[in-house]
């Protein structure tokens, strides 16, 4: 019987054994299996990390660039209408100027000046602001023309004159508002507030 229990025993031994050399490579491909599952799980949370980030990165980066954009753009708005302001204001202290100097002498002077200048041939027609019509029998003396006629233009605020040559069919537009409308054009495109 010893033999039958020694045998029984080398049995049981052996599938002891087997049964162990079996859970333990079953152990092992668990824990490979276990390895390569939390692996492939913390490559895809990286992944999904990653994209996140990107993406939050990306918009976040997007928001700023567009909101710095927005900014400048603003700032830039800003700066034309404050210039606009200034140009105004500059030019309103001309033109307050100008209507000044229409009650002085000397702007007579310069409206015979410019006349004589133009060399007004016989049939013109000289155009000067409504107010400045008290002047025409005064100007009619200075270039010695009878046949010119002097007429009210209301488009002329603030003086000069304009002259129509029924000879040539031209305009000699000698008149402080055309000037004024010429140096802002200047001024504005000069830039003159750049820094």
């Amino acid at each position: 019987m010893d033999m039958n229990n020694e045998k029984l025993q080398k049995f049981i031994d052996a599938v002891n054994s087997e049964t162990e050399r079996k859970v333990s490579e079953m152990m092992e491909e668990a824990e490979n299996e276990k390895k390569n599952i939390l692996s492939e799980a913390e490559r895809e949370s990286d992944e999904f990390a990653e994209r996140y980030f990107s993406t939050g990165n990306k918009k976040n980066g997007n928001r700023y660039t567009r909101d710095i954009s927005k900014a400048e753009l603003d700032m830039k708005k800003e700066v034309l209408r404050r210039r606009e302001e200034l140009t105004d204001d500059i030019f309103n202290v001309v033109k307050d100027r100008l209507i000044s100097f229409r009650n002085d002498s000397k702007y007579v002077d310069l409206l015979i000046k410019d006349l004589l200048l133009l060399r007004i041939s016989n049939g013109a027609e000289v155009f000067l602001a409504p107010d400045d019509m008290k002047y025409a029998d005064t100007l009619k003396k200075a270039i010695r023309s009878e046949n010119v006629v002097f007429s009210p233009d209301e488009n002329i605020k603030l003086g000069g004159v304009s002259v129509y040559n029924k000879d040539t069919e031209t305009i000699s537009d000698k008149t402080f508002d055309m000037a004024v409308d010429e140096q802002r054009s200047l001024f504005a495109n000069s830039n003159a507030f750049a820094q």
